[in-house]
């Protein structure tokens, strides 16, 4: 597809970078959207009501219950003035946010690499689980490994690219994940859960290759959080909106 080549353009730049272009792009588009499907004299009409009220509603705190309602009819009407746009953009959105989440919520694997594979369990569940790797993957630790602390953690070396199975065992329970070993921001789902892979009543929480978050900023921390993909595009998507409205007098 045409805009999957295009998307894929992006992964040659470091995931900072990648991630600010893709929100430009997106935020271009979405503006110029808004720009042709909102009536904008009725948008600037609605916004200067809005600013209205708010300023008699501080003049006057006796009548601010009513003006809030009056607001709230406002900011009604602005919601529907802009519905339209929203509606036209809300597929690429999607289909954006889902190829950013395939490509640059991971570190991928490359040949050399080391990485683990852990299944989780549900308390008080013991038994051994055994795990076979194909031969792009090499098992550092033994294939059988007994359930402890509620979980067994594989080891393993990415020896060769290309995409490798993985083929999990517990019990009477069979279960498989691919490995994409690449030097391109690409990974197959790392994850299987309940409702999403695995059996409904399965003793099995959570199955995962244990892949590295892509941390745009690097070792930048908030309190301890490290912002990922979706924070950082998020930031980067409402401040551009909002510079490129202002700077195309949009209301």
């Amino acid at each position: 597809m045409a805009w999957l080549d295009f998307m894929n353009v992006f992964l040659k730049l470091p995931p900072l970078a990648s991630i600010f272009a893709i929100s430009v792009v997106v935020s271009l588009i979405s503006t110029l959207i808004y720009k042709f499907t909102t009536n904008q004299k009725l948008m600037k009409e609605i916004k200067d009501d809005i600013k209205r009220l708010q300023a008699e509603a501080k003049a006057d705190p006796a009548k601010a219950g009513h003006l809030q309602k009056e607001m709230m009819k406002s900011m009604h009407k602005q919601f529907s003035a802009s519905m339209k746009s929203t509606l036209i953009f809300f597929v690429p959105a999607i289909l954006i946010f889902t190829w950013m989440g395939s490509h640059l919520a991971y570190e991928p694997i490359s040949v050399g690499d080391e990485f683990t594979s852990t299944m989780k369990f549900a308390p008080g569940v013991a038994g051994q689980a055994l795990l076979s790797a194909e031969g792009g993957l090499q098992l550092l630790s033994n294939q059988t490994l007994a359930v402890g602390n509620g979980a067994v953690v594989w080891r393993l070396k990415a020896i060769e690219g290309g995409t490798h199975k993985l083929a999990y065992s517990f019990g009477d329970e069979l279960y498989s994940l691919s490995v994409l070993v690449t030097d391109e921001y690409k990974y197959e789902n790392p994850v299987l859960a309940r409702k999403k892979g695995l059996k409904e009543n399965s003793a099995i929480e959570r199955i995962s290759v244990d892949l590295k978050s892509v941390n745009p900023f690097g070792d930048l921390s908030i309190a301890g959080w490290k912002p990922g993909w979706l924070a950082t595009y998020l930031v980067f998507s409402l401040a551009l909106s909002m510079v490129l409205r202002k700077l195309l007098k949009l209301h």
